[in-house]
Order: structure tokens, then C-alpha cells, then sequence
């Protein structure tokens, strides 16, 4: 653990500046690294993933890349894939099987791949499966990220993306701030007003947009499909399963992943220390430093975190690092 001086410090400048189944091949030591990260919608699987790629130096393979990279490449699956992306459709099980197949099979995934976003039921997991025992391989780690519904509806509100793939939140607790966004300014960023825009993506420098369908009716639908369709498929990777708390400071979360998968936290994205990242009102400022302080006095790192949609009831979290 971190010494408790070095993180009511952090705290404190944060506050003065913020203020806010597996085959049945046994595996052998040469094996790559095959990693799935679950989550529930908006649960913190795009935060995550770079984390995850980098500590490891593996590729992250997204779902949704993977279909259109096998369209623009022509590839025999892209090609019907993009038949069914263009039409609006949902692309079958059998052509997306198809894509990952070949994907896995790059010189980039030599050493091992993140798997986000797919497999999605029972019917990919089976697949997936097949494709490794092929090579005598299985999966070797799945990294399930929980969160509680009240989480995932704040961070649904919140959520903001980027053309490669990155995704930003300006509310969850558990998920990146764009570095970009001023710490007491407003999220804007309309792409037909970019004199305006104050949120840019942290590697790219483009800008940020919202999801239209990231609303709390859309969240629902896909709670129930999570729920249905992707749960089940965790009973197949039980030996290889880590659950982890995702309802806490990203860096909190990226902790317990690295720990779980026997890697050096600072080798990720998330490597600083937690710090508040909400706006704060200055009714709550004083109360904000008199628990960070007692957390010092009693050797307990302490953060707070908004309760609900009021941004002046607050409850303590106590941060592991």
C-alpha cells in the first residue's frame, strides 16, 4: 500500500486544483496471453483496455474494429459483414466467429490479444474456444468488471468517445476525465462548433462526441441483453475468472486488475494516485479536506464521491491502492 501521506497529498492538490471454460488442453509456458474484459454497458471495459494492452504489450482487439477492419480489408467475412452493417443489421454470430478467426491469427498476436466486446453469449464462447484449442491454447484470463446500476446510469449520462475508440466520462467515478477539460468547465464539444470544443482525445487530439443512443432507456435494453445473453457465458471460465470492484476511482480499479493479473500497475495509463474528480461546491469544500485529513491521522486513505445526483451529499470511500 501506498504511503498515506503520499495520497492525502495527492488528494489535497486534487483539491486545489480540481476540486471535484477453458478447453481441456493443459497450458504450457510458451502460451499467449488471451485476456477477455466483461463489463456491463458503461461498466468501464473502454477504460480499462488500455491499461490492460499496455502493462501486457498485447493488441486490443474491439468487436466493432475488428468487423470494419475485415470490411475495408475485403476479407471474404468483412465483405458480408459490411452487407449487414450497411443495412443497419445485427451481424450474425457466424460471420462475426469468422472475422475474430482471422484476426487472431495477425503477426500482432503473437505474444497474446484483449479481447473487448466479444465473445457477447455462449454461442462466441464456444467458438472462441474452438479457434484456441485448435493451437492448444485457452483462455488465461477473463477480467469482469461489476458495477451497480446507479453507477452505470451516471456513467451513461457522462460518456463521451472518440473516433479509435476511447471513451471519457465527465461523471463516473470510474472512468477517465479528458485531460483536456478544464477542471470547472462544462463539457462541450458539437463537431459543427470546434472553436468551442474543450474535451479532445488524450492520444489523438480529436474530438469528443456523445453517443445518441447513450440515454437511460437504451441502458435498460442493454442491461437486460447483458444479462441474458452475456452472463452465462462466465460459468465457462470459472478457473481463469477476476472479478473486480469497477464502482471506485479508475486508477483503484486498474490496481486490482494489475494485481490479478500479476502485473506493475504503473506499466498501465492509470498509475497515479486517485484523486477527486467531481466538481464540488464550496459549501462542501471544508467538510472534503477535514475527512482527507482524518484519513491521515488514522493511516486510512480516504476519497469522496458525489451520492446520487446531488453534488453536496457526499459518502467516504476508503481507496486500496
Amino acid at each position: 500500500m501506498r504511503q498515506p501521506w503520499r495520497i492525502v497529498s495527492a488528494l489535497i492538490c486534487g483539491l486545489a486544483s480540481v476540486c471535484t471454460g477453458t478447453g481441456d488442453e493443459p497450458h504450457t509456458a510458451s502460451e499467449r496471453r488471451i485476456v477477455i474484459i466483461l463489463a456491463p454497458p458503461c461498466g468501464g471495459a473502454g477504460t480499462q483496455s488500455p491499461n490492460i494492452v499496455k502493462a501486457l504489450s498485447i493488441p486490443h482487439l474491439d468487436a466493432g474494429h475488428m468487423l470494419r477492419e475485415a470490411a475495408d480489408g475485403g476479407t471474404p467475412a468483412g465483405l458480408e459483414a459490411k452487407k449487414v452493417m450497411d443495412t443497419g443489421g445485427l451481424v450474425p454470430d457466424s460471420i462475426t466467429n469468422d472475422v475474430v478467426a482471422n484476426r487472431l491469427r495477425q503477426p500482432d498476436c503473437a505474444d497474446g490479444f484483449l479481447l473487448d466486446g466479444y465473445p457477447r453469449n455462449l454461442n462466441q464462447s464456444k467458438s472462441l474456444d474452438s479457434i484456441l484449442q485448435h493451437t492448444g491454447e485457452a483462455v488465461t484470463d477473463v477480467v469482469l468488471i461489476e458495477v451497480p446500476k446507479p453507477g452505470l446510469q451516471e456513467c451513461v449520462l457522462g460518456r463521451w468517445g472518440a473516433p479509435n475508440g476511447n471513451t471519457y466520462n465527465t461523471r463516473f467515478i470510474g472512468a477517465r476525465r479528458p485531460k483536456s477539460l478544464p477542471p470547472d468547465a462544462k463539457p462541450v464539444c458539437d463537431l459543427d462548433d470546434l472553436a468551442h470544443c474543450n474535451m479532445f482525445d488524450d492520444e489523438t487530439g480529436e474530438p469528443l462526441t456523445r453517443r445518441s443512443d447513450d440515454n437511460l432507456k437504451t441502458l435498460d435494453k442493454r442491461l437486460e441483453a447483458y444479462h441474458s445473453q452475456t452472463e452465462p457465458i462466465l460459468d465457462r471460465y470459472q478457473d481463469v475468472l477476476i472479478k473486480v470492484d469497477g464502482d471506485k476511482p479508475e486508477p483503484a480499479v486498474w490496481a486490482d486488475i494489475a494485481n490479478s493479473l500479476g502485473v506493475d500497475a504503473a506499466l498501465g495509463l492509470a498509475a497515479d494516485v486517485p484523486i477527486v474528480k467531481r466538481l464540488v461546491s464550496p459549501t462542501t469544500g471544508l467538510a472534503l479536506i477535514a475527512v482527507i485529513l482524518l484519513g491521515a491521522v488514522i493511516g486510512i486513505p480516504i476519497v469522496m464521491r458525489p451520492r446520487g445526483s446531488d453534488d453536496d451529499k457526499y459518502e467516504a470511500l476508503l481507496v486500496v491502492t
